[in-house]
């Protein structure tokens, strides 16, 4: 009785231990790619671009970060090193090397629907923030000086 007991228990401890973390941060999206004309330019972290390369443009993720890129609409998968930054254009979230880009079956000149994932993050960082928002106008105008 005792070892069918003890059994059951590293079992239960066993399977718990596999079951799938939280990644430490998560966003989707659509992903684009950096234009091959960039090959050789400085990225935001001092880097070249090179577009046989695994990396990637996110607006916060901080630079060295490996990300999980889940292409939706094919399944297909690719892990990046963040190591540059791209303006906020709406819905996009990622900007792929070429070679990524083409590995997850994003055509030329386009766009894809992702899951970006990240498993961890550099030790001191937190999550980044997942949504941007625009700059609104204020409610009323500022009062004018009676001069």
């Amino acid at each position: 009785m005792v070892p069918r007991r003890l059994f059951q228990t590293l079992l239960t401890v066993l399977l718990a231990s596999c079951a799938s973390q939280k990644p430490a941060w998560q966003e989707q999206g659509y992903a684009s790619y950096v234009a091959d004309a960039y090959t050789g330019r400085p990225t935001s972290s001092g880097q070249l671009y090179h577009p046989q390369a695994y990396t990637a443009a996110h607006h916060s993720l901080p630079f060295g970060t490996i990300v999980t890129v889940k292409n939706t609409q094919t399944g297909r998968v690719v892990n990046v090193t963040v190591n540059d930054r791209f303006p906020y254009y709406p819905g996009r979230v990622i900007n792929l090397s070429s070679i990524a880009a083409q590995h997850i079956g994003i055509p030329y000149m386009s766009m894809a629907p992702v899951t970006v994932t990240a498993q961890s993050l550099p030790p001191g960082y937190g999550p980044a923030p997942q949504q941007h928002t625009a700059w609104q106008a204020p409610a009323a105008p500022a009062p004018q000086p009676a001069w």
